[in-house]
C-alpha cells in the first residue's frame, strides 16, 4: 500500500508502485491534499472504513450483457458495392437501354450468389444442405435417432406394465400419456412457468424426448462455425475422459441471419463438467478484471449459476490446418505460410429443456373424434415404421398389444380407445418427429424441435370440458357462443384435411421396407462421393511424399520435413499427424455436386440485395430468386407508385376535411343546412370564421370608455348594535 509524506497508508492504492507527487501546502502551511475526499472502491465503502463487527455481502455478478451492436446489412459480405436502380444506372450510362440493364442486374445477381457459395462451401450447415453425402450423413445420424428413441419408448412402456395403478387398472406410462386433462386459464400468468406454460397445461412426461434430459443447447452459433469446431471447444473444458461415440452434435436450421442453435447430446457427468469449468472460467476472468479496484472478495463455489455462459470457439480455419500449402504437395507460401487466427463467440445454455403445451379448441377436443383419430394415428405410424424400418419389437402395434390388451377384445371402452390415441401421438411425436394436431407434418432433424421453431416443438392437450361446450353452444339462448361456432368447424376441417393428406401420402411408402436411406439418386451420390475421397487419399499421399534413391520416404510440408525408413511408415505419419489437409483435400469432391445443388434451387438461403435508389429511397433490400438466371427486381418504380398513392389519399383527406370545415362555417354563420361532405363549393371561400386570427393582417381595435352616465351604487350606513344594561 502507497503511503504519504507523514508514512500513512493512502486507502485505495493497493497495488499500485507509483511515485509519490510533490505535496501541495494551503495558505495555513498544511498539505491540502490532506482535506480531500479519498479515493473509494467501486462498491462506494472503503475496505478500513466498515463499520465494526459486520461482514460486507456481495451478491454473484451475472456474465455481461449480450448488447445488440448495429450491425451493418449481411449482403455487403458479398458485394462490394449497392446495386443501381434503374434510373441512377442510365444516368451513369446514358444511351443504354433496358436490355442492357437486365444484363447489368443479371451479372450482378449471378456474381452474388456465387460469391456467396465460395465463402460458405466449406461451412458444416452448408454441406449438410447441398452436398450430397452431408444430407445422407444427416439423414444416418437421425436414422440412429430414431431407432434409439423408439428403443427406449419400448422399455420405459414395458418396465411400467408390472407397476399398474390399483385404481385406474393404468400403468404409469399410459397415464402420463393422456391429453385430455386441457384447462385454459383465466389469466395470462402462472406461478410455476417450469411446470405449466401460459395455457395452463401441465407436461404429459411420456411425450417428452428421452433425449431431452441429455442434451445441452448452445445459442447464436455463426455460419463460419463448423460441428467440429464446436465439438472441439466443448471438449476442451471437459476434464472427464469422454468417448467421440459417446458424443452427439445436432445442428438446426439456419435462420435468416445464418446463425443456428446446436444441441450436444452427452452423459450427465460430462454435461455437467463443461458447464462447471465454463462458469469457473468466467469467475476466473472476473477476479483478474475486478482485482485492480482492490476490493473484490473470492466467490464460493457453485453459489450461482447463469442461465447463459461464453464459450470461446477457435475457428481459424474450417478443416483445422494451421499452416498454409501452396501447391498441394507441402510447398511454403510466398506471402505467409500461416493461417490468420479467427476466434468466434457462442452461448452456453445451463437451463433445461422443456417442450411447450397449449390447449386445443372446443370441436377438436370433443371425444367424438375419439375413434376416427385413433385409427388415423395408428395408420399413420404404422407407414411410418414400415418405411423407416423400425425395429420390430419396438413398433406401435406391438407396443398398443402389451399396453392395452382389451384394445382388440369385445369388452373395449371408450377410455381404452382414447388411451391408444394418446399413445399413438406420444409415439409419432417421439419416434417420427410427427406432429398430429398441428398439421399432421414432420421435421426433418430433433434439434429443430428442441430450437421451439418447428409445428412438433408444441405438444396440444384436449379441452378437459369441451362436450359440454359443445351442448351449451348448440342451445339458442346462448349467442355469444353460436357466433363462435363457424370458426371452430373451421378448425376441424382443417385437422382432417390434414389428416386425409398425410394418410394419401403415406399410402404411396412402399411397405416391404425401405430400398434407400434419402433416395435413390442422394444415396448413389454419396456412394460415389466416398469413392472419390478414397482415391483422393492416395492421391494426396503420393504428392506429400519425397522418396530418396536408398528407399526412405520424407514428408514433404515445409513445417515437417521428417524422414521415415519407407513409404508405409510415412502414410502412417501423413493420417496421423496432418489429417486435416486430406481432410481439406477430401472436401474437393463435393465442389461439383453442391454447385449442382445450388444452381438448381430457385430460393437460396442468401440475404436480400441491396439496392440504390437514389437520395429519397436510399438503399432497399430486394431478393434474390431464379434457379439458372438468378434476379433481383427493382424496387424503385414500385416504391414511387406507392408515395404517388398515398400523396392522392393525403390529398383527398385534406379536400374532405376542407369540405367539412366549409359546411361548418356555412351551417353556424348563416344557419342553413349543411351540405353534402362530396358537394363541391358554389362560390369561393371567405375568410375563417370562428376565432381566426390571420398575423398577417391584424388591424389595431380601439375601444372608447364613457363614465358619465355611471351610476354608484352607496352602501346604507351600518347600524349600530344596542348595549344591554
Amino acid at each position: 500500500m502507497a503511503i504519504d509524506e507523514f508514512g500513512r497508508e493512502v486507502p485505495g492504492s493497493r497495488g499500485h508502485r507509483r511515485s509519490p507527487s510533490p505535496p501541495r501546502y494551503g495558505d495555513d502551511g498544511t498539505p491540502s491534499h490532506l482535506n480531500e475526499a479519498l479515493p473509494t472502491s467501486r462498491y462506494g465503502r472503503e475496505r478500513d472504513e466498515r463499520p465494526p463487527g459486520r461482514k460486507r455481502k456481495h451478491r454473484s455478478e451475472s456474465p455481461p450483457p449480450r448488447r445488440k451492436q448495429s450491425k451493418v446489412h449481411p449482403s455487403t459480405l458479398y458485394a462490394e458495392e449497392p446495386m443501381l436502380c434503374q434510373y441512377l444506372w442510365k444516368e451513369a450510362n446514358p444511351g443504354k437501354g433496358e436490355e442492357e440493364y437486365d444484363d447489368y442486374r443479371r451479372g450482378y445477381c449471378l456474381n452474388y450468389v456465387r460469391t456467396f457459395f465460395n465463402e460458405h462451401m466449406d461451412d458444416s450447415w452448408f454441406r449438410s444442405l447441398y452436398s450430397p453425402l452431408g444430407i445422407y450423413r444427416v439423414a444416418f445420424q437421425e436414422q440412429h435417432r430414431m431407432i434409439q428413441e423408439a428403443q427406449t419408448f419400448a422399455r420405459q412402456l414395458r418396465e411400467s406394465v408390472g407397476k399398474k395403478n390399483a385404481e385406474s387398472d393404468r400403468s404409469i406410462f399410459v397415464l402420463n400419456a393422456r391429453l385430455g386433462g386441457g384447462v385454459k386459464p383465466t389469466s395470462s400468468y402462472s406461478s410455476s412457468p417450469s411446470k405449466s406454460n401460459s395455457n395452463g397445461g401441465s407436461v404429459p412426461s411420456t411425450h417428452v424426448f428421452s433425449t431431452s434430459a441429455h442434451v445441452m443447447q448452445i445459442q447464436e452459433v455463426p455460419p463460419h462455425v463448423t460441428d467440429e469446431q464446436l465439438t472441439a471447444a466443448l471438449m476442451s473444458h471437459c476434464t472427464n475422459d469422454a468417448k467421440l461415440s459417446e458424443i452427439v452434435l445436432y445442428s438446426s436450421t439456419p435462420a435468416q441471419d445464418l446463425t443456428r442453435s446446436c444441441f450436444l447430446q452427452a452423459t450427465r457427468d460430462i454435461r455437467k463438467d463443461i458447464i462447471q469449468n465454463l462458469n469457473h472460467l468466467g469467475r476466473t476472468e472476473s477476479n483478474q478484471n475486478g482485482a485492480a479496484d482492490g476490493a473484490h472478495v473470492p466467490r464460493k463455489e457453485d453459489t450461482y449459476m447463469p442461465k447463459t455462459l461464453e464459450l470461446e470457439v477457435e475457428c481459424s480455419d474450417a478443416y483445422g490446418r494451421l499452416e498454409m500449402d501452396a501447391d498441394g504437395k507441402g510447398t511454403l507460401p510466398k506471402e505467409g505460410g500461416c493461417v490468420p487466427a479467427k476466434n468466434a463467440v457462442v452461448w452456453v445454455s445451463t437451463q433445461p429443456i422443456m417442450p411447450a403445451v397449449k390447449v386445443l379448441s372446443v370441436a377438436v377436443s370433443s371425444r367424438a373424434r375419439i375413434q376416427q383419430d385413433k385409427d388415423a394415428a395408428i395408420e399413420l405410424a404404422n407407414a411410418f415404421d414400415h418405411k423407416r424400418d423400425v425395429p420390430r419389437d419396438c413398433r406401435l402395434g406391438v407396443l398398443l398389444r402389451i399396453a392395452l390388451p382389451r384394445l382388440q377384445g369385445s369388452d373395449l371402452t371408450l377410455q381404452d380407445t382414447e388411451d391408444a390415441l394418446d399413445l399413438s401421438i406420444a409415439y409419432l411425436r417421439r419416434v417420427h418427429l410427427f406432429s398430429f394436431y398441428n398439421g399432421c407434418v414432420a421435421a426433418s432433424n430433433i434439434s429443430d424441435v428442441f430450437r421451439g421453431n418447428n409445428a412438433t416443438s408444441t405438444i396440444h392437450l384436449r379441452l378437459a370440458n369441451a362436450d359440454i361446450i359443445l351442448e351449451q353452444t348448440q342451445n339458442p339462448g346462448s349467442t355469444a357462443k353460436q357466433e363462435q361456432s363457424p370458426k371452430v368447424d373451421l378448425l376441424v376441417q382443417h385437422l382432417n384435411d390434414a389428416i386425409e393428406n398425410a394418410l394419401e401420402e403415406s399410402k404411396s411408402w412402399d411397405s416391404s421396407g425401405p430400398a434407400y436411406l434419402v433416395s435413390t439418386e442422394i444415396d448413389s451420390q454419396a456412394k460415389d462421393i466416398e469413392k472419390d475421397e478414397a482415391r483422393t487419399e492416395d492421391v494426396w499421399i503420393k504428392n506429400h511424399a519425397v522418396i530418396d534413391s536408398d528407399g526412405r520416404a520424407r514428408c514433404s510440408f515445409h513445417f515437417c520435413r521428417k524422414l521415415f525408413k519407407d513409404i508405409t511408415f510415412l502414410k502412417k505419419h501423413l493420417l496421423k499427424k496432418h489429417p486435416e489437409f486430406l481432410k481439406a483435400e477430401r472436401a474437393k469432391s463435393h465442389d461439383t455436386y453442391m454447385m449442382e445443388s445450388w444452381d438448381k434451387q430457385e430460393q437460396r438461403p442468401v440475404p436480400p440485395i441491396l439496392v440504390d435508389c437514389g437520395r429519397v429511397f436510399s438503399t432497399v433490400p430486394s431478393r434474390v430468386l431464379g434457379a439458372v438466371e438468378p434476379m433481383a427486381a427493382d424496387p424503385e418504380p414500385e416504391l414511387w407508385k406507392r408515395q404517388e398513392e398515398r400523396r392522392k389519399q393525403d390529398e383527398g383527406g385534406k379536400a374532405r376535411y376542407e369540405r367539412n370545415y366549409d359546411n361548418h362555417n356555412q351551417l353556424s354563420n348563416h344557419g342553413g343546412p349543411p351540405a353534402a361532405l362530396n358537394q363541391p363549393l358554389l362560390e369561393p371561400r371567405g375568410p375563417r370564421q370562428n376565432g381566426f386570427l390571420d398575423v398577417d393582417d391584424m388591424h389595431e381595435e380601439k375601444v372608447e370608455m364613457a363614465f358619465e352616465d355611471v351610476e354608484v351604487q352607496v352602501k346604507p350606513p351600518k347600524k349600530k348594535k344596542k348595549k344591554l344594561l
